[in-house]
């Protein structure tokens, strides 16, 4: 199946050097934008597998401004980007993107960062978490679970939309688990590390939940964070 790719740069020199590498590789370019707004329309309209957004876009909304509507829709995307200044590298922090592309690329450079990823990203989507509660079977992509929840003898599974109590205990629950995405900050919390927007002294933050964390086990969740940026 050919992967949907929805270009945002608004270089056109480089937009349509994208495109040819893309489409050399079995792509389809849905469409390529110049502007936040642009790029809008098209998610509206079309459907995209995944995005390259450049993070230096011109006008009153930038790449990560639209990188974060495509964090609430769940959207992958790769960041395209120069040299960023501080407050620019805080903001991109605050998103969720598969990785980044460093501008000036070349041909191979490009597909060959795109490509890799973008299997791995697709290998852990499959991944598909049963888990039965109160008579009914869920079936949950491990990558929309937010985290692992300690409650008793039993164990709560947060997800993107639900909270379900399961009756086995959190070690059991989390043995269960596929992916290699998942840290335990406290030993009443099992977490997705792809879902984390913040990391604090004694807390960590999945956009507005609030999840306690191990002073000693701080370190080990940033190699951990630093190594997936």
């Amino acid at each position: 199946m050919k992967t949907n790719f929805l270009v945002i740069e608004d270089d056109p020199i480089i937009s349509n050097t994208i495109k040819f590498i893309l489409e050399s590789n079995n792509g389809v370019v849905i469409g390529i934008a110049k502007d936040f707004e642009t790029a809008v329309g098209f998610l509206n309209s079309k459907k995209p597998d995944v995005c390259l957004i450049d993070i230096n876009l011109k006008g009153e909304f930038d790449g990560i401004d639209f990188a974060m509507e495509l964090d609430k829709i769940q959207i992958p995307y790769f960041y395209l980007t120069a040299q960023t200044d501080h407050l620019t590298i805080e903001k991109v922090h605050k998103t969720n993107p598969l990785g980044y592309i460093v501008k000036p690329f070349t041909k191979a450079g490009l597909w060959s960062s795109i490509s890799v990823v973008w299997q791995k990203h697709l290998n852990e989507k499959e991944k598909i978490f049963t888990i039965k509660s109160d008579g009914y079977i869920y079936k949950i992509p491990e990558n929309d679970i937010l985290f692992l929840e300690a409650f008793d003898n039993y164990c709560y599974v947060h997800s993107e939309n639900k909270k379900i109590l399961v009756p086995h205990t959190l070690k059991k629950v989390k043995s269960q688990l596929q992916g290699n995405h998942f840290f335990s900050p406290h030993r009443s919390y099992y977490v997705n590390t792809k879902k984390i927007t913040d990391i604090g002294q004694t807390t960590i933050h999945l956009n507005s939940i609030s999840i306690s964390l191990s002073k000693a086990k701080r370190p080990e969740l940033l190699k951990i964070i630093e190594n997936n940026s």
